[in-house]
């Protein structure tokens, strides 16, 4: 099958640049299919709960839209679905796994009459439009985890998804290479690859090993072991059950996320627990403690999480006692760093013995693939063309690096909102580019960029607060007020409120009569000047705010408000 001329375009409003917000859309014909739509988790402490990619351009080409299909379940793949549906009616195809999930979230956010979701497990196919699409099963670090062949009239597209190939739970590296070689045997016009491991040089690891050391730990812990992992890793979880059975030990799941997850890989067959081997979290702290295993949420450090409480001695069930055994069978995602290690800190004051990936590598394993698996998917595939999605603009350029390597001639590193094209002559950057944005969420409301930027210069220099009125003729009433928070140290503050009234009286009498008039120009004039003069006064920019009224006199004389 030769590719036609005029080929597909294809371009991300996330995930190329950044960890998260996977949202890639494939056009052709005219129409567009999205792949994943996901979030992003701050690392910076602005009350930021998640960021979403901005949806402006597909809400403005809504009836071009022919569907959304799902690769996983994981957050930065599915948890920005509810913000599209309150945009956008459109069928969602996925794993059942995947969709379980996802109806989760959308009765958090009472859409569910919007959600139109289609099971499309691995192994399946459908049609959509001009769109053919294959999902195929690859290991991940989630159950039902899927690749995507997608045929077109235009070309053919072979997405990786996440994936790993170090993992002989779920089959060996060969089994996994010889059924993408099948089904890539029709052609590959373009492959989107994985990039997130593209700099790891170790192997992604073997769940089995983790099983092992898990189970090493447990027959050598003489109390309560606690067990944090990602709710998602269905595998892991898995594994930790038959290590607690083995080791007659029961076990009490702690924490929401743990919980629903369970919950719906039992409902669709993903999971399946032994009679008689869990009990609830009351009953857990009432037996013995060396027989008891708990299975907690809050690998990052998160405050409000199962293990954040335990940390904090103030969880409503359990309490960290001397000799209890923590393990922490998941990685530290860069940003969380400090987080996470003063939860561990914490642990250990309370007289808990602390396992982490740092002190031995074997409690926990990748769910993505290393330079060498990439290198040899790549090679399995052999694609005419490629682009590297999901990962920081490093792990693109990394990636690309390999599949120049592998032999591959036409490879490009996009970032988002760059329009592609793939034709017969390969691969080109156009001209024309989409529009995109982050939207910063904050409980159930969206902050803008502008917004943001006011959080960090408010928590980073503080904040300037100028209060004035003035009267008719532009005069001021009453003496200026100043208030200055974060901005100097305490027993600066009166000399700088009388630095910031002398600089207002001084710009008040260098306007000309109808700027002293004009509110909004006298306000923006006080504004920068100020800026720029407390700038050069404490070497810091605060956020300064100026409040400017007109004031007037009633017929009695007596000061009026005129806003």
């Amino acid at each position: 099958m030769e590719t036609p001329d005029k080929g597909f375009r294809i371009f991300a409003l996330g995930g190329l640049g950044e960890i998260g917000m996977n949202c890639l859309v494939v056009e052709s014909e005219g129409r567009l299919l999205l792949i994943d739509c996901g979030v992003m988790f701050s690392s910076e402490r602005l009350g930021i709960d998640l960021i979403h990619p901005g949806f402006d351009y597909l809400a403005e080409r809504r009836d071009a839209i022919e569907a959304l299909v799902l690769t996983h379940a994981h957050e930065d793949h599915i948890a920005a679905v509810p913000f599209l549906l309150r945009e956008i009616d459109l069928p969602i195809y996925g794993a059942a796994y995947t969709l379980g999930l996802l109806r989760e979230k959308i009765e958090e956010f009472n859409l569910i009459p919007k959600l139109d979701a289609r099971v499309l497990n691995p192994g399946g196919d459908v049609a959509v439009g001009p769109f053919k699409i294959t999902s195929f099963p690859m290991p991940h670090s989630i159950v039902q985890n899927a690749g995507l062949y997608i045929d077109t009239s235009q070309g053919r597209i072979l997405h990786t998804g996440d994936f790993k190939l170090h993992q002989l739970v779920s089959g060996t590296s060969d089994a996994v290479l010889s059924r993408v070689e099948r089904i890539a045997a029709g052609g590959v016009d373009l492959m989107l690859a994985d990039a997130t491991g593209s700099e790891e040089s170790d192997l992604s690891g073997d769940e089995a090993d983790v099983e092992q050391a898990i189970g090493e730990l447990v027959q050598a812990a003489p109390s309560r072991v606690y067990i944090a992992i990602f709710s998602s890793n269905i595998r892991r979880l898995d594994a930790i059950l038959k290590v607690a059975r083995t080791h007659g030990r029961s076990v009490a799941f702690c924490g929401r996320s743990v919980l629903t997850h369970v919950r719906v890989a039992t409902q669709v067959g993903a999971l399946t627990i032994p009679d008689g081997l869990t009990v609830s979290m009351e009953e857990a702290s009432r037996m013995p403690a060396g027989q008891t295993l708990v299975i907690v949420s809050g690998t990052q450090g998160e405050p409000r999480s199962a293990l954040g409480r335990l940390a904090d001695d103030n969880h409503h069930v359990f309490r960290i006692e001397k000799d209890d055994l923590v393990i922490l069978s998941s990685r530290f995602i860069p940003g969380n760093e400090l987080a996470i290690g003063q939860v561990i800190d914490r642990l250990h004051r309370l007289g808990a013995r602390v396992i982490h990936r740092s002190v031995n590598s074997r409690v926990h394993v990748s769910g993505h693939a290393s330079r060498k698996e990439i290198a040899r998917m790549i090679s399995t595939v052999s694609p005419r063309c490629l682009i590297p999605v999901h990962g920081t603009y490093r792990h693109l350029i990394a990636c690309a690096q390999l599949a120049r390597d592998a032999g591959v001639k036409e490879v490009l590193v996009a970032s988002d909102g760059q329009m592609v094209q793939c034709d017969k002559r390969g691969l080109s950057l156009l001209e024309s580019r989409v529009q995109v944005h982050r939207v910063f969420i904050d409980g159930d409301g969206g902050l803008t960029e502008g917004e943001i930027r006011d959080r960090r210069i408010l928590g980073s220099h503080g904040v300037l607060i100028v209060s004035l009125c003035k009267d008719a003729s532009g005069g001021v009433l009453g003496q200026i007020e100043v208030i200055a928070r974060g901005v100097a140290k305490e027993q600066a503050i009166p000399w700088l409120a009388e630095q910031v009234r002398g600089k207002v009286e001084a710009v008040l009498a260098d306007m000309a009569p109808a700027e002293r008039t004009d509110l909004t120009r006298c306000r923006d004039l006080i504004r920068s000047a100020l800026r720029r003069f407390v700038s050069k006064m404490i070497s810091r920019e605060p956020y300064v705010l100026v409040s400017l009224k007109h004031m007037t006199k009633d017929n009695q004389g007596q000061p009026r408000d005129d806003g």
